[in-house]
Formats: structure tokens, C-alpha cells, sequence
């Protein structure tokens, strides 16, 4: 438990301290659980969410109509398959 703790800094993930510690990575999961249970480590709080922005509108222009054609011919080769 000692090495795994020490290994804990807020940053890195499971699978890093398990690389560095040459450990399996489910092992290392299941051993900071138990830390966790214990009080003794948290996890790291998320990052902040970043801001979507909205694509500007190209002129409005509406949804085009599937090419109807095409996708009976698409359907009529995966039939013929």
C-alpha cells in the first residue's frame, strides 16, 4: 500500500502508477479503491468543462434529401450478397 500511495499525486491515472510500479493495472485499480474507502486518497476533481461554441449557420441551408437512387442500389448489392 506504502509504494502505491506515494505513487498518488492527483495527476496521474491507474495505468501510470501501475507502469510505474511494474504492477498489473487491476491490481493497482482495485488497491486505490481501497485507499479511496479509506479515506486516504481522493480523486482528482474533473477539468474544467470548456465552452462549446456554435458553428455559425452556413446561410441556413436545410438538411438535403438522401440520395434515394444510391441507397436502393447499396441495398441491392448487400442483398445480392
Amino acid at each position: 500500500r506504502a509504494r502505491t500511495l506515494a505513487q498518488v499525486d492527483g495527476a496521474r491515472t491507474a495505468a501510470q502508477i501501475a507502469a510505474a510500479l511494474a504492477h498489473r493495472t487491476f491490481h493497482t485499480l482495485v488497491e486505490l479503491r481501497r485507499l479511496a474507502a479509506g479515506g486516504l486518497v481522493t480523486p482528482a476533481p474533473p477539468p474544467p468543462a470548456t465552452p462549446v461554441h456554435a458553428v455559425p449557420d452556413a446561410g441556413g441551408a436545410a438538411w438535403d434529401e438522401p440520395d434515394t437512387a444510391l441507397l436502393r442500389r447499396l441495398l441491392d448489392a448487400l442483398e445480392a450478397l
